[in-house]
């Protein structure tokens, strides 16, 4: 049986702080394993998904940056878990710098960094929550681009990878999304590790259609 990913797309809506669609009864909202909140430096108060998950919490996460305990800086995680009446089981606080400094090509490497951080827990699903500056649509799909990458796959986007600056690519490989797995699972006991993207629903329609796309496997080296 092939292990991998399943990676779909997700508005940013005030009823994601119950949950996410997919639960086995209809209409019912289900709790991811592992939320991934990503947010930047600059970025107070806190937006989207994370800005929901906050006011559930009664400023708790409003709190932890006010005290200096999180930043936000590049690179920093802070993993802690989440009470019921949240959408994940655990929630980790990804820091990408300041939104000011993102360019495509750094949102993209910062995306693929949270991902590897993400596995090391070994979720059983995880919902990603992209930061403000995720509006923009260039900084949207370079972070896209980046939790492609960092489970392993590619996405190609206008004939280079976006952020590349020679354009080339790996040879096709059979890589699916959404809706289909993407080879190299990380639960052995699992055959799919769904993911989901939480995005603004300005650029929702765009990352899709990022995903619709021909996909091909990372370059070696």
């Amino acid at each position: 049986m092939t292990h991998g990913h399943e990676l779909r797309i997700e508005p940013c809506t005030r009823g994601l702080v119950d949950g996410l669609p997919g639960g086995e009864q209809g209409g019912m909202r289900m709790r991811a394993d592992l939320a991934v909140l990503a947010y930047c430096t600059d970025e107070r108060p806190l937006r989207g998904l994370a800005a929901l998950i906050d006011w559930r919490l009664s400023g708790g996460l409003s709190k932890l940056l006010r005290s200096g305990y999180c930043t936000g800086a590049a690179g920093e995680a802070v993993l802690m878990p989440a009470r019921c009446g949240l959408p994940a089981e655990r929630m980790l606080l990804a820091g990408l710098g300041a939104a000011s400094d993102l360019t495509p090509a750094r949102a993209r490497g910062a995306a693929h960094a949270l991902v590897r951080v993400a596995l090391r827990l070994s979720p059983r699903d995880v919902v990603v929550a992209l930061p403000a500056c995720a509006s923009d649509r260039e900084i949207a799909e370079g972070l896209l681009v980046g939790v492609v990458e960092g489970l392993g796959g590619s996405v190609p986007t206008r004939g280079r990878m976006l952020g590349d600056e020679d354009g080339e690519v790996g040879p096709v490989a059979p890589i699916r999304l959404p809706g289909h797995s993407i080879p190299g699972g990380i639960r052995p006991e699992n055959d799919v590790c769904r993911w989901w993207v939480v995005a603004d629903p300005r650029t929702e329609g765009r990352l899709r259609r990022v995903l619709e796309g021909p996909l091909r496997a990372a370059a070696s080296g």
